[in-house]
């Protein structure tokens, strides 16, 4: 092994190689994010069908987001020796899919938050919805009771 060979590197972890993987991540990410803005959109219309479609897709988009992760693993644990590597271009290159990555996936779980928040405080609302129905509908079953029946139940009551 040489002084400049990268420890756990293949031979196909050339420059572009891994500018080719840190394009390929921050383009899952891109997605990622379109996903999240979608997102909103349908809790906001409250559209559960597309909802669900929705949620799968970026469950996929998290499993490719994982093998990417896991290929790039080398790369991050050797990160300045791989960017001694890259020419100045690539660098630029370089920096701008981390930048890319890094802005995308904090736009990402901030919408998740602010979903979670927004889906919580809709729960909340069903919840004290449904208790209320609850109530009125106790009250009104306890109208629905007849009264008992006096021992004159064939007299009218004079006091009436």
């Amino acid at each position: 092994m040489t002084s400049d060979a990268i420890p756990g590197a293949s031979r196909h972890d050339t420059p572009e190689d891994v500018l080719a993987l840190l394009s390929e991540q921050a383009a899952l990410y891109e997605r990622l994010d379109a996903c999240a803005a979608r997102q909103r959109e349908l809790i906001t219309l409250d559209d559960t069908g597309p909802l669900l479609s929705l949620l799968a897709e970026r469950q996929k988009l998290s499993v490719d987001l994982a093998a990417s992760s896991r290929r790039l693993e080398p790369v991050r644990q050797h990160w300045d020796r791989y960017r001694d590597r890259f020419t100045e271009a690539q660098r630029v290159e370089a920096d701008r899919s981390l930048e890319t990555i890094k802005t995308r996936l904090r736009c990402v779980i901030e919408r998740d938050e602010e979903d979670a928040r927004l889906l919580s405080v809709r729960k909340q609302a069903a919840g004290d919805a449904l208790r209320a129905t609850h109530t009125t509908g106790q009250a009104l079953s306890a109208y629905r009771v007849p009264a008992p029946l006096s021992s004159r139940s064939g007299q009218l009551d004079e006091a009436l």
